[in-house]
């Protein structure tokens, strides 16, 4: 038992005191009037996706995505000012151009532009440069010369810290190697121990998976002790056999001789837990296609995942997990600490159709609930919006905190600019047959993150506005108002709205940009969300919100205006009577739960 233990010490000592040589390298160049910044990844790991930001401050602006399979994909902010290219292993690397004016006008002196690498398996690796006018200047000087965000290391330096890794690595090397032979030279069937907290993931396993072992090789020529002994450099494995068993496949050209195809796959992604004839991973960008598979007219065509699934991958304290049946993506769930670590929110559940109605939606909750609680601890809320009632023995399980009404339009791109015109003048004529010409009334755009942060922390606010549930609701994403929040609320790329600047806001309201939605073969989906009591101001706010984004929009587009229950009769006079731009669907409602962890 102790030699086991102390193996396995020496095992654990060797893999982690390597020394890795994964780092990113940045360069700045110029091409005529363009500038271009190069990201190269000098390592051995496996990149699966590049993105580039822009930051400022807190801001955290993206500017668009290298993936080596689907390509590059800049945001739509920024369509025509910046390029982004990208070259795939053995040297892996991207690099983003664009004109020194588009710099000067976007990006302020103490900016920066970043390269995050996600790679496998080392995670997320990022690196960051400034390209101030003092660093565009020395470009000019020596074009050649890589500009480094870290600090440079000499070369007596580096070369002293690789003999000290050289010499750590082959003295645990020899110890290990000694210590192992000693402990199992002898051992005919492999045993494992282990010790883990969440009795729920791993209990009662191991012992059983002991007993197994002794079996006749399968036909295909599968030798499961090589999978066992890969077990001792990854404790998860063994659940992976034990859910793969007996189904082993010969292995197409290319792959491990040997090992059953679907196995090898689902190796290579991080194992959760399994549950009545279920297992569940962490999901990865390569999933995609088989989330879109499983993801047929989710919300009348309104789903907004398959624009944002590889955001969510690499989204700070999003949890996104796959449930596979017989190795089949079969269910999706996914989960964002928010509020300072204390509540969780739900979203983006979905099960394949032949799965409906089988329980298999509560499974995964159970499961994600169970990892949330694993991994954040501080977690005591979880929290979730939904746009249909689930009736009383459902809601029994929730506390219900807020309803709101969703009015839904629809129409043509070209159809909206006269649909804007046209609801200036019904807005005149309300005035003018009211008598209440109420200039005074203006709305105000939220220039800064000072300025929201001033907003938000206010501590009458959620008071004033009413605020459902005393959260803002942000595209079915339920935030307390407190500072934690704000870095979520700022990378969102929000347009806000505001009836005053200096004093004590009344009225307050936001939208997305457009982003695209699988309706009617391909369409632009835009959020706004209203808070507040007074609905004349609300009229206002969304003329305002449509004529931000008339030159961006294209093909058909959907609206959803997310309003107290009180606007929703108004806001749909209002808006009747337009051939171009009609009502998309009948009353709906934002119900806002909670629960207990």
């Amino acid at each position: 038992m102790s030699k086991n233990i102390l193996c396995v010490i020496f095992i654990v000592s060797f893999l982690q005191t390597g020394i890795s040589n994964n780092q990113i390298s940045i360069s700045v160049s110029q091409e005529g009037d363009n500038i271009i910044l190069t990201c190269v990844l000098n390592g051995n790991d496996s990149l699966t996706q590049v993105n580039w930001e822009m930051v400022q401050g807190s801001n955290h602006t993206k500017l668009g995505i290298f993936h080596p399979r689907q390509g590059f994909h800049i945001f739509s902010e920024h369509s025509g000012n910046v390029k982004i290219q990208g070259q795939q292993p053995p040297q892996a690397s991207s690099s983003l151009s664009f004109q020194r004016e588009w710099k000067l006008s976007n990006l302020k002196e103490s900016g920066r532009i970043c390269c995050q690498f996600v790679t496998f398996p080392s995670g997320s690796m990022k690196q960051c440069t400034d390209i101030s006018d003092a660093v565009i200047t020395s470009v000019l000087i020596s074009p050649a010369e890589p500009h480094d965000a870290g600090q440079k290391q000499g070369l007596f330096g580096q070369f002293g810290a690789l003999t000290v890794g050289c010499i750590l690595s082959l003295l645990f090397l020899t110890i290990s190697i000694y210590t192992c032979r000693r402990c199992f030279c002898r051992r005919q069937v492999l045993e494992i121990q282990h010790v883990y907290t969440d009795q729920s993931m791993f209990s009662e396993m191991y012992t059983e998976e002991a007993r197994e072992v002794q079996h006749t090789p399968s036909p295909s020529g599968f030798d499961p002790t090589k999978l066992y002994a890969k077990i001792k450099e990854d404790l998860y494995y063994g659940r992976l056999w034990k859910s793969y068993q007996g189904k082993a496949r010969v292995a197409p050209q290319g792959c491990l001789a040997g090992i059953p195809y679907n196995l090898r796959q689902a190796m290579e992604a991080k194992f959760v837990d399994e549950s009545e004839g279920l297992t569940f991973w962490l999901a990865r960008p390569q999933d995609y296609e088989e989330v879109m598979a499983i993801s047929h007219d989710i919300y009348q065509g309104n789903d907004y995942l398959p624009h944002r699934y590889h955001t969510w991958m690499t989204e700070h304290d999003r949890v996104v997990i796959i449930g596979r049946r017989n190795g089949k993506l079969v269910a999706l769930d996914s989960a964002l600490v928010v509020d300072g670590g204390q509540t969780v929110v739900l979203e983006g559940l979905r099960v394949c159709p032949s799965e409906r109605g089988h329980g298999v939606a509560g499974v995964i909750q159970r499961v994600t609930d169970s990892y949330i609680k694993h991994v954040y601890p501080s977690v005591t809320t979880k929290r979730l919006t939904r746009n249909d009632n689930p009736g009383p023995e459902k809601l029994s399980k929730f506390t219900f905190l807020a309803c709101r009404a969703i009015l839904s339009l629809c129409g043509d791109a070209e159809s909206f600019e006269g649909f804007v015109s046209g609801l200036k003048s019904k807005l005149e004529n309300t005035e003018k047959s009211n008598g209440t010409y109420s200039n005074h009334q203006k709305l105000f755009v939220l220039k800064d993150s000072y300025q929201l942060k001033t907003l938000v922390l206010d501590t009458d606010l959620s008071l004033r506005l009413q605020l459902p549930g005393g959260a803002i609701i942000q595209d079915w994403q339920p935030l307390k108002p407190m500072e934690s929040n704000l870095e979520i609320l700022e990378r969102r790329n929000l347009t806000w709205l505001v009836d005053c600047v200096n004093e004590k806001t009344m009225f307050m309201s936001f939208h997305t940009p457009p982003y695209p939605v699988p309706f009617s073969g391909g369409s632009l989906r835009f959020n706004i969300d209203m808070f507040g009591t007074d609905v004349s101001i609300a009229r206002k706010a969304l003329i305002a919100h449509l004529e931000q984004i008339l030159e961006e929009i294209h093909g058909t587009v959907l609206v959803h205006i997310y309003m107290p229950q009180t606007f929703w009769e108004d806001m749909r006079q209002f808006c009747d009577g337009d051939d171009g731009v009609r009502q998309h669907r009948d009353y709906g409602e934002q119900l806002f739960l909670e629960k207990e962890m």
